[in-house]
């Protein structure tokens, strides 16, 4: 059975996708508390972390896949627009790091379409500089949510 693993997982959306899709959600990584008790009704054989900041190969279980949805709020066209740089999306960098350690065979992550803008398109090359850099070749899409039957 193919593993994924999860950062920022929130309530655990992508999980519950991959879980549907046979496979086996191990580890999840959130911070905020009435999410983390989502996650561990939701997912209770998972593992959960609370800080991006303080895992990796070290003590995060191999899995072919991870996913996640880094903080927005520096990218978003609702927020100040500090990018990249800023002190919440600026956690995309702990991913690269992970991604980097562990290794997976594949990288899902999500963000909103002010990445594409923010500092006039330079993060979202960055982004996907970054990922080039680890060895993955690349896909994107924008989704347009109120066509999949959610606001």
């Amino acid at each position: 059975m193919p593993t994924v693993g999860s950062l920022f997982a929130g309530i655990g959306g992508f999980d519950l996708g991959f879980e549907r899709s046979g496979f086996d959600v191990r580890w999840q990584v959130e911070q905020d508390k009435k999410a983390v008790t989502v996650l561990s009704t939701r997912f209770p054989t998972a593992r959960l972390y609370d800080d991006v900041r303080t895992v990796g190969a070290v003590n995060l279980e191999p899995v072919d896949v991870i996913c996640g949805g880094f903080p927005c709020q520096d990218v978003s066209v609702a927020g100040k627009r500090e990018g990249l740089g800023g002190e919440r999306t600026g956690l995309f960098w702990e991913v690269v790091r992970i991604v980097g350690e562990m290794q997976p065979s594949w990288v899902v992550l999500e963000n909103v379409p002010g990445l594409l803008s923010s500092r006039g398109g330079r993060d979202f090359h960055t982004v996907l500089s970054a990922l080039v850099e680890l060895g993955f070749d690349l896909s994107w899409r924008i989704l347009d949510s109120r066509y999949f039957g959610v606001a």
